[in-house]
């Protein structure tokens, strides 16, 4: 008597191991377990499609680019512009809303910078380390997490030849569970080097088999976020190189 023919039937995967069974069986009896995996399949994606999931995906980008602006200019535009609001704004996925640092405030027309120390900056001495820590409060935008108000802490750094602005969520949402933003401009001879990351912790309602899908989604969003944040730092240097000489920052 013909021994029985042995049929592998790959059945997916679990925790990212392949799962396989062992069937023993003639042809007809491979086709009907074959029609019948199929079928169970169809209903499980059909079913992805009306029962959601919840799937946490986290995902970073990163950007280096280089501004062809001396950084002692660019530090000034940063300072003069309080642009420490603007850099999470740049990235188009969110909306100002306010920003309040501790210690007091100094106005400075319609801006508000950290009051004291500060004040060596002004002076114009070339030692200086001016450490800023705040709140920030913004209105995100972002597909996946819809319009939500959240408040970020920003901690900001300025030497005379760096500066470095470090943004995280202070309690997670509903869906945004993690936000962090790292910007650095630092000098490089006669240029300015800067240095973005952003990285986002959102939980998704992507069924099991578009996991990967929203992975590359979010993704794409941070990397668009960063591009977008480029651009807007690019236009703000251009729009001010002309007019820099409202503080003496040596």
């Amino acid at each position: 008597m013909p021994a029985e023919p042995v049929v592998l039937l790959h059945l997916g995967c679990y925790n990212g191991r392949p799962c396989y069974v062992f069937v023993l069986g003639n042809e007809i009896a491979m086709k009907k377990i074959l029609l019948i995996v199929f079928a169970l399949l169809v209903i499980a994606v059909v079913a992805g499609f009306f029962i959601r999931g919840e799937y946490v995906t986290q995902q970073t980008a990163e950007r280096t680019f280089t501004i062809a602006e001396d950084f002692t200019k660019v530090r000034k535009i940063m300072v003069r512009t309080n642009a420490a609001k603007e850099i999470v704004t740049m990235g188009g996925d969110s909306e100002f809303i306010s920003q309040h640092w501790e210690g007091g405030d100094l106005d400075l027309g319609e801006e508000k910078v950290g009051e004291g120390k500060i004040l060596k900056m002004l002076a114009g001495e070339s030692d200086y380390k001016l450490d800023l820590t705040g709140e920030l409060q913004v209105r995100t935008t972002d597909e996946y997490i819809g319009k939500n108000e959240v408040k970020l802490q920003q901690v900001v750094k300025i030497t005379p030849d760096e500066i470095d602005s470090q943004v995280r969520l202070k309690k997670p949402g509903e869906k945004l569970l993690d936000y962090q933003m790292g910007t650095t401009l630092a000098r490089d001879d006669k240029q300015t080097k800067v240095t973005l990351k952003l990285t986002q912790k959102i939980k998704t309602e992507a069924p099991w088999w578009a996991h990967s899908i929203a992975d590359r989604r979010v993704q794409g969003s941070a990397a668009k976020t960063i591009e977008n944040q480029e651009a807007a730092m690019r236009e703000l240097i251009d729009l001010n190189s002309e007019d820099v000489g409202v503080f003496p920052l040596n």
